[in-house]
């Protein structure tokens, strides 16, 4: 896998046209992209965000957090058969009296992820709100 540029720069983001990723950003967040969802927002600071994500994705199997600075945190998940690489790349914003998400969820390898990278955010953001109360 060869190495991104890190930490991301999610404003001036411009994202893989194929169907093997999911793009999300906060409430208002000025980006290059047009994100595929928007962030709730969470009653708590960017770094209690960021912390809940480190706890969410390293609870799930086959990932593993490659780098963290700035704000951001980058990890990887890989397919349970054929493991293959998915880059997860998340940074936590304020947001109103809370914080909000910018995630790029992508497949490293192929054309289409069946929704992988989708579903995977979805169910973060889910845990998250879980554990965040």
């Amino acid at each position: 896998m060869t190495a991104a540029p890190f930490p991301l720069d999610f404003a001036a983001l411009i994202p893989d046209t194929r169907p093997r990723r999911w793009l999300i950003l906060p409430p208002g967040f000025v980006s290059a992209a047009e994100p595929d969802a928007v962030s709730p927002v969470f009653a708590c600071t960017p770094q209690a965000l960021l912390s809940a994500v480190d706890a969410v994705a390293l609870a799930e199997e086959r990932t593993q957090r490659m780098r963290d600075g700035e704000g951001q945190a980058e990890y990887v998940q890989r397919s349970k058969v054929f493991k293959f690489p998915d880059r997860i790349t998340v940074e936590a914003v304020a947001a109103g009296d809370g914080a909000a998400l910018a995630a790029y969820s992508r497949a490293q390898v192929g054309r289409y992820d069946f929704k992988v990278n989708q579903r995977r955010l979805e169910r973060w953001i889910a845990a998250i709100q879980v554990q965040l109360g």
